[in-house]
């Protein structure tokens, strides 16, 4: 998944380089100053798309503080009002927060302990952020005594060479910033260079899932629904809508 960080990169062009690459979602994150602005663009220009807004925070009194100096700052709710389709936040969530939108809403809180990892999946994360300069943590999340239960979402530092590694490790899924994916090009770089450096780390990603997650990327799925009902973890999805 391509997060889009406050490179200085045309917004607009790394949207259409991201479908033009067959990428299926994008993290957007509050960080990128346009935020305010492209988010509701995405949306509006791009409805297919999957669409996370990653550097949330689930408190509106911390928001309207912090976007004193961060104008393009969106609370949850008006986040939750444009239609994005889920949450993803480096701070976390509290438990609250997750249940009130998970039912409708792909949440991916971070987590920095096993203990946190598992409160923040009971209370209905679909997926649990770490940090990929921790991949012991990883391991532990999908160790043995964790029964294969927490999903994990895995971003920093995902490249070419790290991401079969991490996927390995017990990643489900994989995020990289677009200052990591084109690192080393041109500030000029054009869309279509843009494309064909996303399908390698698409292919990497797919060629490591497969051979680690081969269920979740079977030629019979044919929806949504029945991608998660691949993964072993529960998902608030289906549960809560009797299906």
């Amino acid at each position: 998944m391509p997060i889009f960080v406050d490179n200085g990169l045309d917004s607009k062009m790394l949207v259409e380089a991201c479908v033009n690459a067959g990428v299926k979602g994008i993290e957007y994150t509050l960080r990128r100053s346009d935020a305010h602005e492209m988010i509701p663009w995405i949306r509006r220009n791009y409805p297919d798309l999957f669409l996370l807004v990653g550097s949330t925070l689930d408190d509106a009194s911390i928001v309207a503080h912090c976007k004193k100096r961060y104008l393009q700052l969106l609370t949850v709710p008006e986040l939750d009002e444009i239609g994005v389709d889920g949450f993803v936040s480096m701070i976390g969530w509290t438990q609250d927060s997750i249940r009130k939108y998970s039912p409708n809403r792909i949440i991916i809180p971070t987590a920095s302990t096993t203990t946190e990892a598992f409160q923040q999946m009971s209370a209905g994360a679909h997926f649990i952020k770490i940090l990929g300069s921790d991949i012991s943590l990883v391991k532990r999340c999908r160790a043995e005594p964790a029964f294969d239960y927490c999903p994990i979402f895995v971003t920093g530092g995902q490249n070419p060479e790290s991401i079969p590694e991490t996927v390995a490790a017990g990643a489900l899924l994989i995020g990289s910033g677009f200052d990591l994916i084109l690192k080393g090009m041109s500030d000029d770089v054009t869309c279509d260079q843009v494309t064909e450096k996303l399908k390698i780390y698409l292919d990497i990603t797919r060629e490591s899932r497969t051979k680690h997650w081969p269920e979740t990327v079977s030629d019979t799925i044919l929806n949504n629904s029945e991608w998660l009902n691949t993964l072993s973890h529960y998902h608030p999805f289906t549960q809560d809508t009797g299906e």
